[in-house]
C-alpha cells in the first residue's frame, strides 16, 4: 500500500535539487570599490562586501588605513589620499580573500582666492581657501601691504574657510604668500593699493671709508748764493 505522503516528499526533494544551485548562484561575490580619481591629499571613499570578517583598507595612496563599518553586506569608510600623485592599489581582506582596487591621485592644485585685486588705501581685502584640496594654510596670511595678518575666521561647508584684513594706506603692488601646511608647496598672489606710490628723492651716498689724506705742501727751497770771494779790496 502506497502512502499518500510519498508524492509530496518527492516533490519537495525535487524542488530542493532544482532551487539549491540557483540560491548558490545568486550569492554576491565580494568586491572592493574605491573612488577612482582623487584630488591630491583629498577625500577618498572605500566600500566592500559582503564580508563576515574583514580588515582595514590599506594603500600607499592613503595617508593611513581606512576603517570600515556598517552592514556586513555593505561596509564602507572614508580616508585621505596621499600627496603622491599617480596610480595606486587599495587592498582589503574579506573572509580570507584579498580584494584589490585601483585609483588615481591627481597632481596638487592649490585652491585659494584673494579679492579684490585692487583696493582703496585702508580698505578691506578677503582671502578664501578650500581645505579639501590637499593644500591648506593653518596660520594667518601676511603681506607688507596688510595692516594686520589675515586670519581665516569664517568656516563653511566642504572645508571652505575665509577671512578679512585691512590694507595699509601706502599705494603700490604687494605680494601675499599662501604656504601649504605640512608640505613645501606654496602659491603667491598680488594685489594693488590704489593711488600714486610715493617717490623718494635721490640722496648722495656718503663716501665709503675714510677720505684720503690731502698731500702735504712741498717745502720751499731757497737757492744758495755764490761762494764768498772776499771783501773785494785789492791788496797792495
Amino acid at each position: 500500500m502506497r502512502s499518500r505522503g510519498t508524492p509530496a516528499i518527492a516533490v519537495a526533494l525535487s524542488a530542493a535539487v532544482v532551487f539549491a544551485p540557483l540560491a548558490v548562484a545568486q550569492q554576491q561575490e565580494p568586491t572592493l570599490q574605491v573612488t577612482a580619481t582623487v584630488k591630491n591629499g583629498g577625500l577618498v571613499r572605500a566600500e566592500t562586501g559582503p564580508c563576515a570578517t574583514y580588515s582595514t583598507v590599506t594603500s600607499r595612496g592613503f595617508k593611513e588605513p581606512i576603517t570600515l563599518s556598517g552592514d556586513a553586506n555593505r561596509l564602507s569608510g572614508n580616508g585621505w589620499a596621499t600627496i603622491e600623485a599617480g596610480s595606486h592599489t587599495a587592498t582589503v581582506q574579506c573572509d580570507g580573500k584579498t580584494l584589490t582596487a585601483q585609483f588615481t591621485v591627481l597632481p596638487l592644485e592649490i585652491n585659494w582666492q584673494l579679492h579684490p585685486a585692487e583696493v582703496e588705501p585702508g580698505g578691506t581685502i578677503t582671502a578664501e581657501q578650500n581645505m579639501s584640496t590637499g593644500c591648506y594654510a593653518t596660520g594667518p596670511l601676511t603681506s607688507p601691504g596688510f595692516a594686520a595678518p589675515l586670519k581665516f575666521t569664517r568656516g563653511g561647508n566642504f572645508g571652505r574657510l575665509s577671512g578679512d584684513t585691512t590694507v595699509i594706506t601706502t599705494p603700490g603692488t604687494y605680494e601675499v604668500v599662501f604656504q601649504c601646511a605640512e608640505r613645501p608647496e606654496r602659491s603667491v598672489k598680488t594685489f594693488r593699493i590704489l593711488g600714486t606710490p610715493p617717490t623718494t628723492a635721490p640722496t648722495t651716498p656718503p663716501p665709503a671709508g675714510n677720505p684720503a689724506p690731502k698731500p702735504k705742501p712741498k717745502p720751499i727751497v731757497k737757492p744758495k748764493g755764490a761762494p764768498e770771494t772776499g771783501g773785494g779790496t785789492a791788496r797792495g
